[in-house]
């Protein structure tokens, strides 16, 4: 790492733990101290750090990005925003007119509430599933942020242990298990929550099925955690790519390209709980965000978004698989093309340390990889072009 961004780090950590606010930022974390640890500006699908060097980015700030940064029409409808005000002493106007376009664009939903991240709004789904339902255990798959339900994987979570006997998590596509915690909690399960992919597998759209039946049987709500699929996947995400529909989902990253929103939505019988519970919060009618959905949500009815994205994202991925078949790279591609990741399978034990390797290498280059290589639609050919030979080039150099 360059030394502008080394001791901007050592004045971070100074005051910072982690010298970061996220977790997946933290520079020591897994080893690719070639990624630089700031990002002092970015525009379209490129980002500078502080030695001003250039990246095209396949990170897209975590996922967040899916039109680009500083896509224009989104940043004026912010500014003229503005000059109205941020947040006032009661509702804004924008909550509603921002709640109708958002619903129109993933169809299946009747009601929505907005929150500011995509833990709070899975957690609100779990919320309302127990309010509704009078019970307390859910089923969790995946990863859905860091509040007292989802944490219990982590070491020294830091939650009361007597919490973890209501949460039972499965691994995604694993159906036995699925039927053996109905089988045994059925009853008493008020929720199942989960990714309805996962990045780094390719979709089980008959495991997802099969949860939905079990929820149907069960009266338990099915909750997706939408906050990375939604809004990438397609207009209405892991709805319109699966064909299944869940009870509520929870969404995020890409509603608002990199403005602080999320929210929960779902049919009004599961929304409707709100009259009988309370999720409040001051922030969650923040204009400027609100704003910037209503405009994203206006690119995604007016130009050809989640079309581009994929076709991008295949070229990209089929050159990958190109490049490994041509070198004699032992990986592969999997997932979907909307963010494929790197399989390293092939290579055994030398997994990690390839990964590493080539990772480092494309940072040193100026490619910004990312474990899910996520397009936005500021992604150009030539860019795409130009990430394929550096790809090409950093191989040969490892081999």
């Amino acid at each position: 790492m360059t030394s502008k961004n080394l001791s901007h780090l050592e004045r971070a950590r100074r005051t910072i733990p982690w010298g970061t606010q996220t977790f997946a930022k933290r520079h020591e974390r897994d080893g690719m101290d070639q990624r630089p640890a700031f990002i002092k500006r970015a525009k379209g699908c490129r980002m500078w750090d502080l030695d001003d060097r250039e990246f095209i980015d396949y990170r897209v700030a975590l996922g967040p990005i899916i039109l680009g940064y500083q896509y224009e029409e989104v940043d004026a409808a912010v500014r003229k925003q503005m000059e109205l005000g941020t947040l006032f002493s009661m509702s804004s106007p924008i909550e509603a007119v921002a709640a109708e376009k958002i619903l129109s664009t993933i169809g299946w939903a009747e009601k929505i509430r907005f929150m500011k991240t995509g833990a709070d709004a899975s957690t609100c789904c779990v919320r309302l599933a127990r309010s509704r339902t009078k019970r307390d255990h859910i089923l969790s798959v995946g990863y859905h942020g860091y509040h007292d339900w989802f944490a219990f994987p982590w070491p020294n979570p830091g939650v009361p242990e007597s919490l973890k006997q209501y949460v039972h998590d499965v691994d995604y596509g694993d159906i036995e298990e699925i039927d053996r915690v109905f089988s045994e909690f059925g009853n008493e399960l008020a929720a199942a929550i989960t990714v309805p992919i996962e990045w780094h597998m390719n979709p089980d759209k008959a495991f997802i099925q099969h949860l939905r039946n079990k929820c149907t049987e069960y009266g338990t709500a099915l909750i997706f955690d939408e906050i990375l699929t939604g809004f990438r996947l397609g207009k209405a995400g892991a709805v319109e790519y699966l064909g299944i529909q869940p009870d509520m989902a929870a969404f995020a990253k890409g509603m608002a390209n990199g403005y602080p929103l999320s929210a929960f939505a779902g049919s009004s019988e599961w929304m409707d709980t709100l009259n009988q519970t309370v999720i409040t919060t001051t922030y969650a009618g923040e204009t400027l965000s609100l704003a910037a959905a209503c405009a994203v949500m206006d690119v995604f009815d007016k130009e050809p978004v989640h079309e581009y994205i994929a076709k991008t994202g295949k070229t990209l991925r089929q050159g990958f698989e190109e490049i490994f078949k041509e070198t004699g790279f032992p990986a592969t591609m999997t997932g979907v093309d909307q963010g494929a990741v790197i399989n390293y399978n092939q290579a055994g034990d030398e997994a990690q340390k390839l990964n590493i390797a080539l990772f480092n290498k494309l940072y040193s280059k100026g490619i910004f990889a990312n474990e899910q290589w996520f397009i936005s639609y500021s992604h150009q050919p030539d860019d795409i072009q130009q990430t394929l030979e550096i790809i090409h080039q950093s191989i040969r150099e490892i081999l």
